[in-house]
């Protein structure tokens, strides 16, 4: 079919750049109350982090090489970073190391009667990778048609990253997550080619739902903006348009809001088993589909993307249906 004829060129490879973590999970019956004392049904101890999460699905999602560049500390946990990462599919690991320092971590309270999540980050001693560092690990840009950022603390540095990659590689597809509003926000909508904004940096903006959100941000867009607002679905604004983008499909719900912009209804779920991570399975699952299907077909990814979160939801960790694994 069509959807299988507009693709990439080639299936060059993704390089993943940000932070992992150490994610400590609780599971309870319920939330606790202030000063209460409650019993932990079972605990778990994983990688975690934007960057982290991604890696542990991309590999098996798209079938096309992955790489990452991140920064480790020296404490225990990191040096069991890069073998994990290794398992899950994951080829060159470009690491930048900062001696006598510590990962950041996260505490989750994972409540069973809510699904709900509750998180404590702890940040660590680690600064954030600057451009310098990355472009000194990963050396050779050449080899990637596409690379995803976790936006950090650091925003300008990022953003000149981001602008540094697209002068060493000019034809790269370039993504990032946005889940916090950093200095140099709106110009990184400017640079990125798909920068994915959450429902919380939208809300702190004062955007009140979806379409909202979508239609204010792409005024600052270059190529195209996907916002993410959980049960809403998501949107997407392109600015050359939707006219040759494939929009329809058997299983899609999509609304076309004007001539550059489309939502996605989120997939319903009765059972929610884990909402952690979900958001960066949508993140995994919108590269792996533009990286096969091209970028004649977004809102057909965007679809992709909402079906891979939702399936995520239904399983423990970092999983998701067999019917989605390339790996």
């Amino acid at each position: 079919t069509l959807l299988y004829t507009i693709k990439f060129e080639k299936m060059e490879r993704i390089l993943v750049i940000g932070n992992v973590c150490k994610d400590i999970i609780y599971q309870t019956d319920a939330y606790p109350a202030e000063d209460a004392k409650v019993k932990a049904l079972s605990k778990e101890v994983r990688m975690g982090g934007n960057a982290g999460n991604i890696l542990q699905l991309l590999p098996r999602l798209s079938g096309v090489t992955v790489d990452c560049c991140i920064r480790i500390g020296t404490c225990e946990y990191s040096g069991t970073i890069e073998k994990q990462l290794q398992s899950f599919g994951v080829s060159n690991v470009f690491v930048v190391t900062q001696n006598n320092t510590s990962l950041p971590e996260s505490l989750i309270i994972h409540a069973n009667d809510t699904s709900s999540r509750t998180v404590v980050n702890y940040r660590g001693d680690c600064d954030d990778l600057t451009t310098d560092e990355v472009v000194s690990a990963v050396g050779n840009f050449e080899q990637y048609g596409w690379v995803h950022l976790e936006h950090r603390r650091n925003g300008l540095e990022f953003l000149k990253l981001a602008k540094t990659i697209k002068s060493l590689k000019p034809g790269v597809t370039l993504s990032i997550d946005i889940e916090a509003i950093r200095e140099g926000f709106e110009d990184m909508l400017g640079v990125v080619d798909y920068p994915i904004v959450s429902k919380d940096v939208c809300r702190s903006l004062g955007y009140q739902d979806l379409e909202t959100a979508l239609v204010n941000l792409s005024k600052h867009a270059r190529f195209g903006l996907i916002v993410t607002w959980a049960d809403q679905g998501a949107g997407v604004w392109l600015a050359e348009g939707m006219a040759n983008q494939i929009i329809t499909h058997p299983d899609s719900q999509h609304i076309m809001l004007d001539d550059n912009a489309v939502i996605c209804d989120a997939v319903d779920i009765e059972d929610i088993v884990d909402s952690i991570g979900a958001g960066d399975s949508f993140t995994a699952g919108f590269i792996s589909a533009a990286m096969e299907y091209g970028k004649g077909s977004i809102p057909f990814c965007l679809m992709l993307s909402c079906e891979i979160a939702a399936s995520k939801l239904c399983h423990q960790g970092m999983m998701v249906d067999e019917k989605h694994l390339k790996v």
